[in-house]
């Protein structure tokens, strides 16, 4: 077979976990290489998302999206500045607007507390509107200053470039279309551009990690979307409606319909959260427009709707397992960073720790003497 690359190790996935993960493996002196199937990164549930850097209360406590949750936190504590990333530390509220959601707080702040969250408090109505005035239904918050809001696409792009400088390689418009294996073990990946022989491979395809890995031999989950619609205000509305990160008390399946700010000024609300089948669907919908202003309606009631200026939707990669699925696979040579709802934004340098420390079990990694 003719091989237009060799590398030691392909990412698949140019979505921020895959980003970062180029650039925890370009630390060593492997040769990495990251393809992506898009004209460029960052354009699938990375360029359609909240923005936010959660706190990490809200995951179970031991689950992958609590400890990755927490560290990757942190890290991003450390890497605003030396990656010049655009953060803003708002810190978050979990409103409750009844006694019976108030004792839903309490117990996502035992819950933070386990997690390894600082500084995690519940205040009471006057607190909540000194930070956020236009929460007049509010009857007390679960408030954790360590979250906030970055752009997500600025923070892969800032992974990627760093990787690049340190020797790793970036190819878009490069879908993988199979693997070659020898004895049961990961000898090249095939794409649409040629075949790229190497023995490592990290799955981080977003909503089309468990094809991926199917396509190698590993059957061992399954990914569907879930669809999240958002509406966004111009600037001027940001008076009307909230400065920081605002949940309400969460939904089962959902961090509910929150109000947040954006990095640059402007204020969302949104998303929903809807079980597809269609790993394409961004569309929106009347309906699911509806719901938001309804649900948002339940924080602040006077919404300032003739602010909006567009709306848009995303796609988050759900497991069927719960949490992320990080790690070595069955198959050998193959390692996944699969499932990465959110928190996955928040967890993406963490979790790139975590396939570093895999990866290197499976092979020598020798860090660079510069990085």
């Amino acid at each position: 077979m003719d091989f237009i690359k060799e590398a030691d190790i392909v990412v698949v996935g140019g979505g921020v976990v895959g980003c970062a993960i180029l650039r925890e493996l370009s630390r060593y002196n492997v040769k990495c290489v990251l393809l992506e199937k898009e004209p460029d990164i960052a354009c699938g549930t990375t360029k359609a998302n909240s923005a936010i850097l959660h706190a990490g209360f809200d995951a179970p406590t031991g689950s992958m999206k609590a400890i990755t949750n927490v560290l990757g936190n942190r890290l991003y504590h450390q890497l605003e500045d030396e990656l010049d990333l655009d953060i803003k530390w708002t810190g978050s509220l979990v409103v409750a607007v009844n006694d019976e959601e108030v004792e839903t707080l309490k117990e996502l702040l035992e819950r933070g507390k386990n997690n390894g969250v600082q500084g995690l408090e519940i205040l009471n109505r006057e607190q909540v509107l000194e930070k956020e005035p236009n929460l007049t239904t509010a009857v007390a918050a679960l408030w954790a200053p360590s979250a906030g809001v970055c752009w997500p696409f600025e923070a892969a792009l800032r992974f990627a470039q760093c990787a690049v400088q340190n020797g790793a390689e970036v190819i878009r418009n490069c879908r993988v279309t199979g693997f070659v294996k020898e004895d049961g073990k990961i000898a090249a990946v095939e794409t649409n551009l040629g075949a790229i022989k190497t023995k490592c491979v990290i799955n981080a395809a977003g909503v089309y990690a468990d094809e991926i890995a199917y396509l190698a031999g590993d059957d061992s989950f399954k990914i569907h979307p879930r669809k999240g619609e958002y509406i966004l205000f111009d600037k001027t509305a940001c008076n009307d409606l909230v400065y920081g990160v605002v949940f309400p008390t969460p939904a089962k399946n959902s961090k509910g319909i929150l109000v947040c700010t954006t990095t640059h000024g402007n204020t969302f609300i949104g998303p929903n959260a809807n079980d597809m089948e269609d790993k394409e669907d961004t569309s929106v919908t009347a309906g699911g427009m509806d719901q938001i202003i309804a649900s948002a309606r339940k924080l602040i009631p006077n919404l300032p709707m003739g602010a909006a200026i567009t709306e848009f939707a995303g796609l988050r990669a759900v497991s069927d397992t719960g949490d992320f699925i990080i790690g070595a696979s069955e198959v050998e040579g193959l390692f996944n960073a699969a499932g990465m709802q959110s928190p996955g934004l928040t967890a993406a340098p963490a979790v790139a720790e975590e396939i570093a420390e895999a990866v290197g079990k499976f092979m020598p990694l020798e860090k660079k003497s510069r990085f």
